[in-house]
């Protein structure tokens, strides 16, 4: 059974896991596999948790293994004049695409964003050419609000991306 839940500390060493997998499945991320060690350790990882006003993370967790699955995250900046719109980034095992898993982790975000943060919108950036994460997004209300000519390089090849934004004014 899949459960969606706010990551806590006692997740850690799991999710140091799941990021260190996923890192070396596709180039959709913005680290590159090398960088996972000087970017996240247990200590960067439990932080995760401090500041639940400006960031905060779910993750994906099969109840059974108790193996993460997907993790997606919300960050906002705290200033007065940011205040107001959030960042998303959302990441599934590739073992596990075609599981909706995707989809709950961005009904999370989304129902935290409006219940908890009460912001106005929410913008991410994906990769031009990453249809099925285009889709999903399309498919929650999300728009496209612009072009990146250069959103990641992968393998010295600069890659464009899209940037969009989901309104949540009522």
């Amino acid at each position: 059974m899949l459960k969606i839940s706010l990551f806590e500390k006692k997740y850690s060493e799991r999710l140091l896991a799941y990021i260190n997998k996923v890192s070396v499945q596709t180039n959709n991320l913005g680290l590159e596999p090398e960088e996972i060690k000087s970017k996240f350790n247990l200590e960067k990882i439990q932080q995760l948790t401090d500041n639940l006003e400006a960031s905060v993370s779910f993750i994906a967790i099969d109840e059974k293994s108790t193996q993460i699955l997907g993790l997606a995250q919300i960050s906002r900046k705290l200033r007065k004049r940011y205040k107001n719109h959030a960042e998303l980034a959302i990441s599934v095992d590739k073992e596990y695409w075609n599981q909706h898993i995707g989809r709950k982790l961005l009904e999370a975000c989304i129902n935290h964003a409006v219940d908890k943060w009460q912001i106005d919108g929410i913008y991410l950036a994906v990769l031009a050419d990453n249809q099925r994460a285009i889709y999903l997004y399309q498919k929650y209300g999300f728009k496209m609000t612009g072009n990146l000519p250069i959103l990641l390089t992968i393998n010295g090849i600069n890659k464009p991306g899209k940037l969009m934004f989901k309104n949540l004014q009522k």
